[in-house]
């Protein structure tokens, strides 16, 4: 099996201004969205040997055309004024330096470069280790880091380009996929399924499971907001009754799974509890489906994770369980997981919202 990666310095090393690091200056740290969580997932792999084994995927930067398939032309003459600016604005809580535009089309365009490498069959799947995150990003603004939906630029890449009818897009991070679910909203050839925490940072809470999609899209979005407290177990029964019961009756072309690494147990952004192990098994399990009804095709984009300490050691595993390597790197995150047993039983309160999204994921056509 060939996994691609892309991996592009460009994403790590700049600072505020959009100027490279020297090696003697100091980097940023007030925003939870820094370059140094990246880096130090970038330095684990390499550290670690896997990047040895995978395909290397060079990005481009995304180009106005990828961009209007999905957002709005007034929204993008918004984003090149702002990027003349000292600071610029995207939308509430989406805020970048002038000229780190850039930086914003490069992490679109890493996404769509694993994409295009996966259905052209140079990768089974991959991985696009980028930054700045996408999924909160909406048709006409962005919010929470996002400035671009990578995820939907992709899913839209293949649809416009690549010619395939149904695009398959699961969501794990710990926020909700608000971006994503608003831009297929009326879609039904877009499958969009939200794992995340149950809470809500923009002015409404969309994330909810009355939120289904609307005209012929209804249907055609779900989401599992789950309590806080989630560990490894709860996230694979929403995987047993949902994710692939959905999947499975969609049969998409392709999946892209918009890979949040903040349901980790050190986040300081979520309140979830799973363990390098959780993302490694719902990767591979992820791997399995796509292998099952789609080729194998898969692509997983980052998004968030904002622990230094510990969000490399979560998106090894995903490597790990997208590769089918196992490099074995000792971790202590995993036995944080093992003493929460609360965090591994399907409670009520859990078992209440995963059956309500699997008569969801089984009403999909």
């Amino acid at each position: 099996m060939k996994t691609g990666i892309v991996l592009e310095e460009t994403y790590f090393w700049y600072d505020s201004l959009g100027q490279p690091f020297p090696p003697f200056k100091a980097e940023p740290g007030a925003n939870y969205d820094r370059p140094e969580v990246k880096k130090r997932f970038y330095n684990l792999l390499k550290k670690s040997g896997i990047t040895d084994s995978l395909v290397s995927l060079a990005p481009r930067q995304a180009g106005d055309e990828d961009i209007l398939r999905v957002h709005s032309e007034e929204y993008l003459r918004w984003l090149k004024q702002e990027n003349e600016k000292s600071s610029a604005y995207a939308g509430p809580g989406a805020v970048f330096s002038g000229g780190d535009f850039a930086i914003a089309r490069l992490s679109a365009g890493g996404t769509i470069t694993a994409v295009r490498s996966v259905i052209e069959g140079q990768v089974d799947n991959a991985f696009a280790l980028v930054r700045p995150p996408g999924h909160h990003a909406e048709t006409s603004r962005g919010a929470g880091f996002c400035v671009l939906n990578n995820v939907a630029m992709a899913a839209r890449y293949a649809q416009s380009v690549r010619n395939f009818a149904r695009i398959a897009i699961v969501d794990w991070d710990v926020h909700h996929g608000n971006g994503t679910q608003e831009i297929f909203w009326n879609d039904p050839s877009v499958l969009t399924l939200s794992i995340h925490q149950d809470y809500y940072f923009l002015e409404d809470d969309y994330g909810t499971m009355e939120h289904r999609g609307g005209g012929e899209g209804h249907g055609y979005n779900i989401n599992v907001p789950l309590p806080p407290g989630a560990g490894n177990r709860i996230y694979q029964s929403v995987f047993d009754r949902v994710v692939e019961p959905a999947i499975r009756n969609f049969a998409p072309d392709i999946i892209i799974v918009a890979s949040g690494l903040d349901a980790g147990c050190f986040d300081p952004l979520g309140r979830m509890t799973l363990t390098p192990s959780g993302f490694k098994s719902m990767t591979e399990r992820m791997r399995k489906l796509a292998e099952d009804v789609c080729a194998g095709r898969l692509v997983l984009s980052q998004e968030g994770g904002y622990d230094a300490a510990s969000t490399p050691y979560m998106g090894l595993a995903v490597i790990e369980g997208l590769s089918g390597l196992d490099v074995r790197e000792e971790t202590p995150f995993e036995q944080f997981g093992a003493t929460m047993a609360y965090a591994n039983e399907v409670l009520p309160h859990y078992d209440k919202v995963i059956g309500e999204a699997e008569r969801q994921a089984n009403g999909v056509k």
